[in-house]
């Protein structure tokens, strides 16, 4: 009992340590870098339209409610690609930042308009919140969830929200990839990466992203994009401008189009 007794205090010890080794100092940065570069896809894609499936409802003018809102079909958005290749609404985010800038005081307001997420893509910070909002005459039910890893989803917020013009506001406890959905309807979708620095970003339409005041020294980065495979790439970070350009090769199904 006793040597039972001492493994449980020494793992219990160990979950203590890799607690506060995985917390996030802020420090004045000096002689900061900035990571920027370019996002492109060597493969053409062309951005699908989703159809509108309402379920039949117990009264008639619910479903015909539904309809004049929500219509039926709409553009997913996902592949938003330039002539170039360029590529937009890609998460650009540092891996392994131990100290560094304090992240902004920002809220991330999600807002159900026309039966979509808008934004579809947003950077949220651990210790803000979240506003999440219905402009929509009728009910939405939004989900927020952590991706732990691949098909495996744990729920962070499930809020209901029956009314036109209703807010709801909830803390931001919880870091990594967020998966948005609607319970009521199983098209809409949205990604969230919330996070304990500042030291993320998202493609604008011409693919570029924009990362500064990052302390010198190696770093892995993440592209992540729901139609794309991920890449991670490796960088020194130097003091001055750091030059990362990556290059999506292969697509991916996002989870969202099984429900449809």
């Amino acid at each position: 009992m006793k040597r039972i007794a001492l493994i449980t205090l020494a793992l219990l010890f160990s979950l203590v340590n890799l607690s506060h080794a995985a917390r996030y100092k802020v420090v004045e940065v000096k002689n900061g870098g900035t990571i920027k570069g370019k996002v492109k896809t060597a493969v053409s894609v062309k951005d699908p339209t989703i159809p509108i499936n309402i379920s039949p409802k117990e009264k008639p003018e619910d479903a015909k409610k539904i309809r004049e809102v929500c219509g039926t079909s709409q553009k997913a958005n996902m592949y938003l690609v330039s002539p170039a290749g360029e590529v937009k609404n890609v998460f650009v985010i540092v891996l392994g930042v131990k100290q560094g800038k304090a992240a902004p005081k920002k809220d991330l307001v999600i807002d159900n308009t026309k039966c979509a997420f808008d934004p579809l893509v947003g950077i949220a910070y651990v210790k803000s919140k979240y506003v999440i909002k219905n402009s929509d005459p009728i009910l939405h039910n939004t989900s927020l969830g952590k991706i732990v890893r691949k098909g495996v989803r744990r729920t962070v917020y499930n809020l209901a929200l029956p009314h036109k013009g209703q807010i709801i506001k909830k803390k931001n406890r919880v870091s990594g990839l967020i998966d948005v959905k609607c319970d009521a309807h199983s098209w809409m979708r949205a990604y969230v990466y919330s996070s304990k620095h500042p030291y993320v970003a998202i493609t604008d339409e011409k693919g570029n992203f924009e990362i500064k005041d990052l302390p010198p020294g190696k770093y892995k980065v993440k592209f992540w994009h729901e139609g794309f495979q991920e890449v991670v790439k490796e960088i020194e970070v130097k003091p001055g401008v750091n030059t990362l350009n990556v290059t999506f090769t292969k697509t991916r199904k996002p989870a969202f189009m099984s429900r449809l």
